[in-house]
């Protein structure tokens, strides 16, 4: 473990200085940015001699820096040495949203980023951010790199808080959201085959044909309690617990309709009082991967596929983009917006499949027929004309 100062022999007889770490069987290089000189006289000796001091001084603070962060010293120069991906590590455990996956898998792509070596405060910046948004949007694809900045942007919020940064320097950073969809659609016809269907787990076939027709994420489905439903007035009242903590419209007020109420009756709740008695994610991954493969679906769907069918088939079916909005629990249109464009497409399709005429439709041999039909020898224009008027 240390830090040393190396140099690198550079052209004309130059030499680059660099700080060498050893920490945790891990080594790298950083730049120092200082020259030295060939020392043919002795101003440049003298040169040389103040650049070294300079170099051994920063070396020296840096590793008063790493001694703090490792033996946990309170200092006012703690925060310059602090390991931000500790911090991250920090942010994990305390994290209480259920989106608690994303925020790991955040922190595992930065750890991947910076290749495994310390992340320090001096070296958290808007570039540093935008080069790490511009590396997520090189490995993925959709809204997942916009998902994963945004925990990261949290995280230094975190830091933010605890003091250990004036400002989070991501804040300015633009992150474009795209409209186009990740997740695929299941139109109705396919959801009453799927209905059709045996799947391997009854308990996961049930509840994601009630997601099918509530809207309800996986989180909100597995916590689905007995005391949430209002059988009397056919209503649904729960706490989306993926927003609970930052949307005005987490409260969800939802209207049952008669297949969610069959889907309901179908079986009685657990000894606690859950309305499903669900396996692991991956598990049910599994299972609705199966069971869709059994459908004859050519598609790949995940759980939440079923709330993405949900709200394109309120749209398909006429209904407004703010009852859709509602009836989803989205905190504003904006998020309903994407649907649209779906929706859109969807009908564009639809029409484009009608099948195309038998002949190519020929307008002088149309107007030959009808002349010698009813023995008008007008001139083409003229019979246009005259059927326009």
């Amino acid at each position: 473990m240390g830090i040393t100062i190396e140099k690198k022999k550079r052209e004309n007889g130059r030499f680059a200085l660099y700080l060498s770490f050893c920490f945790e069987h891990k080594r790298w290089r950083e730049s120092l940015h200082i020259m030295l000189e060939p020392p043919v006289d002795a101003a440049t000796r003298r040169m040389n001699r103040e650049k070294m001091k300079m170099a051994m001084a920063i070396r020296n603070k840096r590793e008063l820096d790493f001694l703090a962060n490792r033996n946990n010293v309170k200092s006012s120069q703690r925060s310059a040495g602090v390991n931000w991906l500790d911090i991250f590590q920090e942010f994990i455990e305390q994290y209480q949203g259920k989106d608690i996956k994303m925020v790991k898998a955040s922190s595992n792509y930065l750890r991947l980023f910076v290749e495994g070596r310390p992340l320090y405060s001096w070296q958290l910046n808007r570039p540093f951010c935008s080069q790490f948004y511009e590396f997520l949007k090189r490995r993925l694809s959709g809204h997942t790199p916009a998902g994963y900045f945004n925990k990261f942007k949290q995280c230094l919020d975190y830091g933010v808080e605890r003091h250990l940064l004036p400002a989070n320097p991501a804040r300015n950073v633009r992150v474009v959201t795209q409209n186009e969809f990740t997740k695929a659609i299941l139109n109705a016809d396919e959801i009453a085959r799927l209905a059709a269907t045996p799947c391997p787990d009854h308990e996961v076939k049930r509840a994601f044909l009630f997601a099918c027709n509530t809207g309800l994420r996986w989180c909100d489905v597995t916590s689905l309690h007995v005391d949430a439903v209002d059988l009397p007035n056919r209503m649904l009242h729960i706490v989306q617990r993926k927003v609970e903590q930052h949307s005005s419209k987490a409260v969800l007020h939802l209207a049952l309709n008669d297949s969610a109420l069959t889907l309901l009756h179908a079986f009685s709740p657990t000894p606690d009082g859950h309305v499903f008695a669900l396996p692991s994610y991956s598990y049910s991954r599994r299972m609705l991967m199966a069971w869709v493969d059994r459908a004859g679906i050519g598609k790949h769907i995940t759980f939440h596929c079923a709330r993405h069918s949900f709200v394109t088939n309120l749209l398909l079916g006429g209904a407004n983009i703010k009852t859709a909005s509602e009836l989803a629990g989205h905190s504003t249109i904006r998020h309903t917006e994407k649907y649209v464009h779906i929706v859109d497409e969807l009908k564009r399709k639809a029409v484009d499949s009608l099948p195309p005429l038998p002949v190519e439709f020929d307008r002088q041999a149309v107007l030959r027929q009808e002349r010698t039909a009813s023995g008008n020898y007008f001139s083409d224009t003229d019979s246009w004309s005259s059927a326009d008027n």
